[in-house]
């Protein structure tokens, strides 16, 4: 095992059995199969996949998939205390475009079981949202409401964000155009002011890490963008030898030569903040180089 001590955290870089690790949200299609083209012409693996104590994946459930896809034997991961204070569990958005009525949300929302209901202000949303975390919140100009489902409908985590896609869908099939954003953007006062008279926001149900990990540990699977994982402290560009994963070998020799594989490298660390391959990371990064000789 190589571990680097940050600040607050410690994180532990192994290399585990792939069959071990549990994916909590359903794959993309489109990000899988070009994964796939990449992997199966033995691209190097960029980034370990961040799991917790459990082996559930909180970031990268795509490598993991893919990986599985293709038989390879093993996978390097970053492991982390999911419950650590840093740990921050933040969600994705949903941002409608080209809505040129509002009621279509109400109309979809019924054909579904549920009701949509108007509040008075976003405060009232949000207190709402608060008290019953499968419930989504509709924000458009100064207009706000919620959409709820009986409870044997809705009955966990799991079913809030699966009729999540069912509206989603029937929505986008009619002409309604989808962005995901992440949930902090509606705390800026120069986004809301930004949206336009046919952006309709859609806040996502504030579920729990508990919710996360028993839905893993049932084998559940959550629908895609679900879960929008901030980890305090992140090892980039490792560029991990994929052939390595396939080959016919013991789990205790494979760690042996990836420990000394990052040993032999170089590794700087950056504040949180940073911009890396025209990604912005808020976390604090720890990239590693090769040495020159």
């Amino acid at each position: 095992m190589f571990s680097i001590d940050t600040e607050n955290l410690r994180l532990e870089l192994e290399v585990v059995p792939v069959k071990s690790l549990f994916i909590h949200e359903r794959i993309l299609p489109d990000i899988a199969k070009q994964l796939i083209l990449e992997f199966k012409n033995l691209a190097n693996l960029e980034n370990p996949v961040i799991v917790d104590r459990n082996g559930i994946v909180l970031d990268g459930n795509h490598r993991t998939y893919v990986f599985k896809k293709l038989d390879f034997k093993y996978i390097p991961v970053c492991r982390i205390d999911y419950f650590h204070r840093d740990m921050q569990l933040r969600y994705w958005f949903r941002l409608l475009g080209k809505i040129k009525d509002r009621d279509l949300i109400g109309e979809v929302v019924e054909e579904l079981g549920g009701s949509l209901q108007e509040v008075a202000d976003r405060e009232s949303m949000e207190r709402m949202l608060e008290e019953d975390c499968y419930r989504c919140g509709v924000q458009q100009a100064s207009f706000f409401a919620t959409i709820t489902f009986d409870e044997d409908v809705i009955t966990d985590a799991v079913s809030a964000y699966d009729m999540l896609e069912k509206i989603q869908d029937k929505i986008t099939k009619r002409g309604v155009v989808l962005e995901y954003i992440p949930c902090q953007q509606v705390y800026d006062n120069q986004f809301c002011e930004a949206l336009k008279d046919q952006e309709i926001v859609i806040w996502t149900p504030h579920i729990t890490k508990e919710m996360v990990v028993e839905a893993a540990r049932q084998k559940r699977v959550f629908a895609p963008k679900s879960t929008r994982h901030l980890i305090p402290a992140r090892p980039l560009n490792v560029n991990i030898p994929t052939p390595w994963f396939k080959e016919n070998i013991t789990l205790e020799e494979i760690n042996r030569r990836f420990a000394r594989f990052l040993q032999a490298k170089g590794m700087r660390r950056l504040s949180p903040g940073q911009v890396i391959d025209g990604r912005f990371y808020e976390e604090e990064l720890f990239v590693f180089f090769d040495k020159r000789h």
